[in-house]
């Protein structure tokens, strides 16, 4: 009698440990789900303004980077990835300036894929599965596969963070080596460097040094 209840509990204890374990399978699976449409329809949305000719014919730059901040800004934390270019110096920034920065910055960032965009000419993209699952399930890596019209794969990585209840990418790596927030880093600590720690130099001056249309540092 003693040995038939213990087997009884020893079941029901597998059992629920195989529901939960079942359970996290299937709430991992939902929270990549949930990121990788969030970069898939934000990447259709890029891809049909790419379509529009008025937007990518010279001299339509600007009207090209106001149209992706509409796609982009809901989804991409540019106050969080500014902080991070910033690194080190971001206590030594003021209020202002910090905020200052995260304007600045995300300028530069949205000209910069503006023009990545319309030099690449895409003709298709694929999702890609992930490879393992997520240690924290609100962190999630989203790989997609881009190909140009000449056949040319590249990899783009994104890394995104849920927050608040929303999805959130705060860096992007291009086929396993440019890191976009680490580039970005260093050549705000390079700046620092070369302007003797003026914050404040560096700022004003980052979009005409780190600016995409011009030859620069």
């Amino acid at each position: 009698m003693y040995y038939n209840c213990v087997s009884q509990v020893k079941t029901c204890l597998t059992i629920a440990l195989i529901a939960l374990l079942s359970m996290s399978v299937r709430a991992e699976i939902d929270t990549y789900n949930e990121a990788g449409g969030v970069i898939q329809t934000a990447t259709q949305n890029v891809l049909k303004l790419l379509e529009r000719e008025e937007l990518v014919v010279e001299g339509q730059e600007d009207q090209l980077v106001a149209e992706i901040d509409t796609v982009l800004s809901p989804i991409v934390d540019f106050d969080y990835i500014s902080k991070q270019v910033m690194g080190k110096y971001y206590r030594r920034a003021s209020k202002e300036q910090r905020i200052e920065f995260s304007g600045v910055f995300k300028t530069t960032l949205l000209k910069t894929y503006a023009k990545a965009l319309v030099g690449f000419k895409i003709d298709k993209y694929e999702m890609v599965p992930p490879r393992k699952e997520s240690p924290d399930i609100n962190k999630q890596i989203v790989t997609v596969d881009v190909f140009s019209a000449d056949g040319t794969k590249y990899s783009l990585v994104y890394y995104m963070k849920k927050e608040e209840g929303a999805w959130k990418l705060v860096n992007a790596i291009l086929d396993g080596s440019i890191n976009i927030r680490l580039s970005f880093k260093n050549q705000f600590a390079d700046l620092m460097e070369r302007n003797k720690g003026d914050v404040g130099l560096v700022i004003s001056t980052w979009k005409d040094k780190v600016d995409p249309g011009k030859d620069s540092a």
